[in-house]
This record gives C-alpha cells, structure tokens and sequence, in this order.
C-alpha cells in the first residue's frame, strides 16, 4: 500500500497557503513572463496572484489600442504602469512599396523587377490553402502579393542564418521551427496583413492613438517613461515585444515585418531630407518626411503641449532602435524646426532625467555632416541641466570598411559635459570614435558618474591599426582618477562587442566584472591578444530579440553564436 498522501483535485495548492504579503513580495522578483505561468497553474493561484501591468503597448492599431484603453480604465491595473512604448514601426502599403522599389531595383529594369515579383507569388502557389483563399487576384494584385512573398523569403533566409551557428538554444529553435511548419498560405497571410493594414490607415487618418496617448498620461499616476521605438517586431518568430497586435497574429503567420523608420540597409536607399522649408522643399515636402517617424513626431508634440498647459512631465525619454541601423533624423536636431523646440522644452523641465538618443547618420548628406558640430545638437542638449542618464547611438554598420559610412565627430564637438552635473549613466553605442578624444570625454564627465557603457563602437583609422578597446582600457587606467575614488564612487563600465564582420543583428557579448578588475584591482587587461580578442570565460553571450538566448561564454563554439551565416 502506498503511504504517500495522495492530492486530489479538491485540494489546494500548497502555494496558496502562504500568507498573501509573502506571495506578493515573492511576486515582485519573478518577470511578467513567470508571473503568467504561475497564473496558469492553477485557479486558485490565479485569484492570489494578480496580473503586473507596469509596461503598455501603443500604436495605430486597434487592438493595442483596446488593450491599452482597458488597462487605463481599470481602477487597480492603471496604478501600476510606469513605462508607455509607442510602437512606431508601421505596417508597410504593398502598393507605395511596389513603386518604390521599381524606381530602383536590382533586376535591372523595372519590368524585369515586377516579372520577378511575379514569380515569388506563382512559386508560393496563389491557389493553395483553404477555399476561402483561392480568390482569383489580377495582374497588380499578383505585383503586391509577389512583394508580400519576397519579404516572406527574406525572413525565413534570415531566421536560418540567424541560427546557423547557434548550438545553445535549441529549444527555442524547435519553437520557431514548429510555427514556420505552420506557416499560412500566401494568399491568406495577404488578406489578413491587408486588413491589419486598412485599420491602421483609420487609425492614423483619425489620430486616436495619439487621443490614446493623452488618456493614458492621465491615467497613470506611476507613469516614468515614454519609449519610442520602430524595433517592436524584431525578426520572424521572435519579436522584441509581445505587444496585443503580436499575440493576436495567426500561429506561425509570416509578414513583412515592418520598421516604420528610415533604415541604412533598407535599399534602394531613399535620402532623408530637411524639417524646414528650403528652395526646392515645399512644406508638403516636409510634412511627408516627418511623417517617416510619425510616432516619435507626436509623442514630442504631445509632450510639450502638457508643459505649456501646466500639466505632468514624464521624466524619461527613450527612443530605442535597439541594433537597428536606423534613428533619429539629424534634421530634426540641427534645424530650427517644431520638433526641435518641442525637445528642447522637454529637456528643460527640472525633473527630466533620462534620455536615450540614436541619431540616423549613415543616410545624412555628407555636404551637411558638419550641422551636427554646428552647435545646435549641443545646445539642444545642454537643456537638459539635470539629466541622470544619457545613451547617444550612431547607426553605422560595425566595423564597416566603407569610411564615409562612419564618419568621425569630436565627442565634445556634440556632447555638452560641462552642462550635466548631475549625470549618472553615460551609454555610447555604434559611433566611430579615437580612443584619445574618448578618454579625454569620460575625464570629463562628473563625479556623480556611476556607469559607463560603450557598445559595438568602431574605431576611427587615425589611432593606428591596433588601436581599440585594448588600447581604449589601457588608457582609461593610466588618464582618469576613477581608481582613485572611493569604491562605492568608482564608475561601473560595460563593454559591448560585436564579431568583428557578419554579426547576427542584435547579438553580442557583454562583460564588466573583468574591466572592473583591471581598472581598480590590478587584473590584467581582458584583452589578452591583440585585435581586441577575448579568450572564454569571460562575459556572456545576449540576444536582444531572444531572451532564452543568453549564455556565458564557456567555449570557442559559444562565441561562433554571434555569427550570421549566409544561407547557401
């Protein structure tokens, strides 16, 4: 006979038992993911552990904006929300895109380019799948639903090289493989983008996501931060958020994953222009150009209009690319634009603290590279007199050969040091930089600084050929007085690499407890050899679109994860 108590499905689960304050403060470690999970375990669980909204979702969707409507609306949900992402990356019309690509396609002509178009949709057999997706399409449909296919290509090629190399997630790659098995034909994949599509066009022609957004920032009492960001779709089957519109996609749905901002490898290559009337750009010109960030657009302008009306400031901005190759328009920042003054009177506000600031260098003009050191942006940014944390993003690819794709600015000629006393945090992601002016930039820097990060930088030729981060530590331990301080008072740095070409967009490896120990305890430099190469057992390996990616880097085979590898 087995002694062993049995539980029946009358019992309670022993979790439950624990006294509420305990099961709450135990909640408070665990991540919304686990959270849900734990809710799904049991109904009684499900009472006893509320859901966590400290994090919304808003876009020119209806479905984001259902959800975010109802969580503003709950009296208890609402109090929780400390951070509003704006999803700007907006579904792409097949019809713009088809005519775009057509003024400069790599097939040689246009005609050639639109047979082709042709073709990816005859190979994804139009008249498979359901009945109801075998409508007969005419000629132009077939041009869009080719461009609809090509995208879908590209994404597949893309989740393979992505993990090409990966050895250590396999189980999220059984996942991803599962829901491409289950891919939809391309006929209903199509009609089901379309619709999301002609809702987002309502959306967008009424503005009530921004109607939305001026709710919520009623609604939320806890609100800190507004985040930006055209990185919300990530890559097929992996988006960087679960947001409403996400989880509602059909399993396994493959689509044009949009960007919704201008990006340096999105060819043909379409050139950013002015935010001011100038001979030759009408305002027509220029309203259409603002509208390639459309969301970032009226955000700053809501923003500003509840400064001038007295009302709530949010003291933390982040426009978030994240390892896109794209940002902010330049323009925006070095002309005197409405945008411009709506920035400026944020940053102004003296519970402002944060701000996170990618700028789109790569598709900038060469001839107008210099209004970046004008003065404008450093102006722009010395409004912030009490900035708490900074990050400031290029766009260039890493280690790019081609010069003028990274070009060199003096940190100092566009960075206002001397105006942030206060500063806590100083991030520096893809930007060209000498290890001397860097150096000579984080000297400068307060002595409230408590963190550094610098991440996927590329190093300008002038510092000679093996100038880069293994020089850039040696420097920083031999000019700044940090070693000097108190422990508590020493800055935390982090460094971010890259493989050195062929990266896998969003992977990197990451590391700070070694710099730490060279720069305080005298360790030896990380950087062993030359080249800037690191020997395993240092850092650990992080995917920005994969969480369950992470790992230390143990071994060679660790590292070989980073590598994108072309689909043959």
């Amino acid at each position: 006979m087995d002694s062993e108590p049995k539980a029946t499905a009358d019992e309670p689960v022993p979790l439950t038992r624990v006294p509420s304050e305990v099961l709450a403060s135990i909640c408070s470690y665990l991540s919304n993911k686990d959270i849900k999970a734990l809710r799904l375990a049991a109904p009684t669980i499900c009472h006893a552990v509320p859901p966590r909204f400290t994090r919304v979702f808003l876009s020119p969707n209806p479905r984001n904006l259902e959800v975010f409507r109802a969580i503003a609306s709950h009296p208890t949900f609402r109090l929780g929300v400390r951070e509003i992402v704006y999803d700007d990356a907006r579904l792409e019309d097949p019809q713009q895109q088809v005519i775009r690509l057509t003024r400069t396609s790599n097939f040689g002509t246009n005609n050639q380019f639109r047979i082709e178009l042709m073709n990816i949709a005859n190979r994804e057999q139009l008249c498979a799948g359901p009945p109801d997706a075998r409508s007969p399409i005419n000629h132009e449909e077939t041009i869009k639903h080719g461009w609809f296919g090509l995208h879908r290509q590209r994404n597949l090629l893309v989740m393979q090289g992505r993990n090409a190399n990966d050895m250590g997630n396999v189980e999220g790659q059984v996942v991803r493989q599962k829901q491409r098995a289950a891919e939809t034909p391309l006929v209903e994949s199509f009609r089901y983008y379309m619709d999301l599509l002609s809702k987002q066009v309502r959306v967008i022609q009424t503005e009530d996501d921004i109607d939305a957004l001026m709710e919520g920032m009623e609604a939320f009492p806890a609100l800190q931060r507004i985040t930006v960001t055209p990185a919300t779709h990530g890559y097929l089957y992996t988006p960087l958020y679960y947001t409403p519109m996400i989880r509602n996609f059909p399993y396994g749905f493959n689509y044009a994953i949009p960007r919704g901002w201008p990006m340096m490898n999105d060819l043909p290559l379409d050139p950013i222009t002015p935010w001011v009337t100038v001979p030759g750009h009408s305002d027509l010109n220029v309203c259409a150009e603002k509208s390639r960030w459309r969301g970032l657009v009226l955000v700053i302008k809501t923003l500003a209009e509840r400064i001038r009306k007295g009302q709530r400031v949010v003291p933390e901005l982040v426009f978030d690319v994240h390892s896109l190759n794209t940002g902010v328009s330049p323009y925006m920042l070095t002309q005197d634009c409405e945008e411009y003054q709506n920035l400026a009177l944020i940053l102004q506000q003296t519970n402002f603290r944060r701000l996170d600031l990618p700028i789109l260098i790569s598709q900038f003009p060469s001839a107008n590279l210099g209004m970046l050191i004008d003065g404008k942006l450093k102006s722009l940014l010395a409004q912030a007199r009490h900035l708490e944390h900074f990050r400031l993003g290029g766009n260039g690819q890493v280690y790019s050969t081609v010069s003028q794709n990274t070009p060199f600015f003096p940190l100092r000629s566009l960075l206002p040091v001397d105006a942030w006393p206060h500063l806590r945090h100083f991030g520096l992601t893809k930007f060209t930089v000498r290890a001397s002016d860097l150096v000579a930039t984080l000297g400068a820097l307060p002595r409230t600084l408590r963190t550094v990060e610098l991440s996927f930088l590329y190093f300008d030729g002038i510092d000679g050929r093996r100038a880069g981060h293994t020089i850039l530590l040696e420097n920083m331990k031999k000019e700044l007085d940090w070693a000097g301080r108190e422990p508590a008072a020493r800055p935390r740095v982090t460094l971010g690499l890259a493989k050195a070409r062929n990266n896998v967009s969003g992977r990197g490896l990451w590391f700070s407890k070694e710099i730490g120990e060279f720069l305080y305890n005298g360790k030896e430099n990380p950087f062993r050899w030359p080249r800037d190469v690191l020997l395993p057992g240092v850092g650990w390996l992080v995917d920005e679109y994969d969480e369950d990616f992470a790992r230390p880097y143990v071994e060679y085979k660790d590292y070989r994860a980073l590598w994108y590898s072309e689909p043959r």
